[in-house]
Parts: structure tokens; C-alpha cells; sequence
């Protein structure tokens, strides 16, 4: 390390900064930790933070694609130490991402920027955390954008609804999407499971009679409950395999979601929203005397939600399996009637 130019310092202040260098290595303290020239680069550092912090310390199942949200618009900053990066460099980025460049061609995006926002600031956190860094230079900032509602969207329900059922089924014939591709989007839209639950399914999990005996969650967040597949899954699956998981290697979901925005033209696609509109489309179903068709405990089992019933919920032992057979046959109905062509007749059995 450099103590200073000769000639610029007196002879006894190098020997006392000499001192305190050697004094701080011997406690364990790195004596360049004040030099921000000498930090972890920024690209690896977030290799790091995914592999020991997200994955080893949360087992984030998204970490990959948390990884690549962080790596996509900050190349600028991938061979830079990170105690360079400033704090006004990560507002304007996420200014830019927020409101996008008309001259670049670059959509708003400000959805990603609070998404981003949230990674970045996590990741310095976990620097200072360390003694990486002595501050976060995202101390005090506030996220980018205060009009997100991530929870709605304007194809979620009715008529918007169903044509996002059709783009999204349509998107998924397109030859853009390989074999296991297409039969995992499929399966999103009728089942209505989670992204990584449905990517895991392995043919060992599917019985005889179709049920996917889904392992329980080791999520103490999530639940995952196992469900029948409808004879239209199941024609979409193909035959019964006796090992393997069920769709392959899909690679990072977020590559899959950008190639399914593109070709389904739903500029603000998001793997969650396909639950909500399974949840809000269920809900919707009427049978033919304008009842519901699929009861709202159904519905929570269906898609691995918190059932509502209170205490009363711990004295029934019924396994719901004929109810939530019916009500995915139900559905499944629904969407097929969607994504069928007119004057295509739909085969049964």
C-alpha cells in the first residue's frame, strides 16, 4: 500500500502510518479498507452476495434470477470497485430505468426500478455487513417510484382476462418456445401454481390416477399443496414418464418471461400475475344455476393459499381431493374453450 509521495510527508508520518498499517493487519483489520480503489469489484461482489447470502444463507430459489436483474443494466459498473459507485451514479440509473430514454429507445420500466432498487440496496447493506465497505451509497435514497401496485394489473380480471389466457396460450404454440417451454407455460395457466413449485414437478410426484403429490414447502412462507391434473394437463404432459423432472431444464425464468412478453404482446408480463388471474378467473366461474363454481376453500388448496376457516379448520380431515378434481376439470374447461380455434372441435378422454 502507498503511505503517500516522498517529499510530501515528513519521514516520521510514514513511519507512523507504516505502524498503524502493520498494527491493523495483525488485529485481523485490512489497512486498505480506507482506500476505495481497493474493494471488491462490483460484478464478482454480486456473485458473492448470490452465492453465500441468497442462496447459501436464504436458499433464495430465485436467487439466479435475482443475479441477472442485478447484472442487466449496471454493466457500467461490473469491473468498478464497488466502494467507487456513488450515490447520485445509482439514483440516475434508476431515474433512467424508471422513466426510460425516448433517444435510446428505451421503455420506462418502473416496475424493474423498484425492483432493482431493492436488490442494490440489500447488496451494499451486505457489503457494509461485511466490513466490505464503511457505507452503503444508497444510504437515505428512496425507491424510485411510489406508483407501484404490484398486485394489479389490467389483465387480471373479465374480459382482459380472458385474452391474456388466449395471448398467453397462443405465445406458447409459437415455435419461439421449445417443447418443455410450451407444456410449462401451459401447466402454469391451469394449475396456477407457483414458478419454481411447478419447474420442480418430477415425474416420481404423479400418481397413477394423476394427482401430483407435491412435496410440502420447505418454505415457512409458502405452502405447496398436491393437486389432481386435468385430463387436459394431462394430454398436455403426455404419456406418464417413471422418472425425471417433468419439464426438463428450463433455464433462468427470467429469459422465459421476456421471450413470453414478446410473443404474447403483454408488455408487463410477470410469472405471480398468472396467479391472479387463475385466482380471480376461479373466482369468477359461475355454474349453471349462477352459483360459484369453484368454493373459496377449493380455491386456497388449489393454489396454496392460507385457508380462512379459523379453528374449524384443524378438526376437518377431509382430503378435498374430489372437489378440487371437479373444480380443475372446471377450469380447465374454461381455458380450453379459450384456447381452442372456432370451429375446432375439442376432444375428450
Amino acid at each position: 500500500m502507498k503511505l503517500g509521495r516522498v517529499g510530501e510527508i515528513e519521514l516520521e508520518e510514514a513511519r507512523k502510518r507504516c505502524r498503524k498499517a502493520r498494527g491493523d493487519a495483525q488485529d485481523g483489520i485490512d489497512p486498505t479498507s480506507d482506500d476505495r480503489t481497493k474493494s471488491e469489484h462490483f460484478k464478482p461482489s454480486v456473485e458473492d452476495y448470490i452465492k453465500h447470502e441468497q442462496i447459501g444463507r436464504h436458499a433464495n430459489k430465485s436467487a439466479e434470477a435475482t443475479q441477472a436483474v442485478m447484472l442487466r443494466d449496471t454493466k457500467d459498473w461490473h469491473d468498478r470497485p464497488v466502494a467507487t459507485i456513488r450515490y447520485s451514479e445509482v439514483e440516475r440509473l434508476l431515474w433512467l430505468i424508471r422513466d426510460g430514454d425516448k433517444d435510446k429507445e428505451l421503455k420506462p420500466r418502473p416496475y424493474l426500478a423498484n425492483r432493482l432498487y431493492s436488490h442494490l440496496k440489500d447488496f451494499f447493506a451486505w457489503n457494509v455487513r461485511r466490513h466490505k465497505i464503511k457505507q452503503s451509497p444508497m444510504a437515505g435514497m428512496e425507491k424510485p417510484w411510489e406508483g407501484a401496485k404490484s398486485r394489479e394489473r389490467s389483465w387480471f380480471k373479465k374480459q382482459a382476462a380472458d385474452k391474456a389466457i388466449k395471448a398467453l396460450w397462443q405465445a406458447a404454440d409459437n415455435d419461439a418456445f421449445a417443447s418443455n417451454e410450451k407444456a410449462y407455460v401451459k401447466l402454469m395457466i391451469l394449475t396456477g401454481k407457483r414458478r419454481s413449485a411447478l419447474a420442480s414437478m418430477a415425474w416420481e410426484q404423479i400418481e397413477p390416477d394423476w394427482f401430483w403429490d407435491a412435496p410440502a414447502s420447505n418454505s415457512k412462507n409458502k405452502r405447496l399443496h398436491g393437486v389432481p391434473l386435468s385430463q387436459f394437463a394431462q394430454r398436455i404432459l403426455g404419456q406418464r414418464q417413471s422418472q425425471g423432472k417433468v419439464f426438463g431444464e428450463l433455464g433462468a425464468f427470467d429469459r422465459l418471461q421476456a421471450k413470453v412478453r414478446q410473443e404474447s404482446g403483454i408488455d408487463d408480463f410477470f410469472w405471480h400475475g398468472i396467479r391472479h388471474l387463475c385466482e380471480t378467473k376461479t373466482a369468477e366461474l359461475r355454474d349453471a344455476h349462477e352459483r360459484p363454481a369453484i368454493l373459496p376453500h377449493v380455491r386456497d388448496l388449489l393454489f396454496d393459499h392460507v385457508p380462512q376457516r379459523g379453528a374449524g379448520a384443524g378438526y376437518d380431515h377431509h382430503d378435498y381431493k374430489p372437489e378440487m378434481r371437479a373444480a380443475l376439470e372446471a377450469w380447465s374447461n374454461y381455458v380450453e374453450g379459450l384456447a381452442t380455434p372456432p370451429g375446432v372441435k375439442r376432444l375428450r378422454g
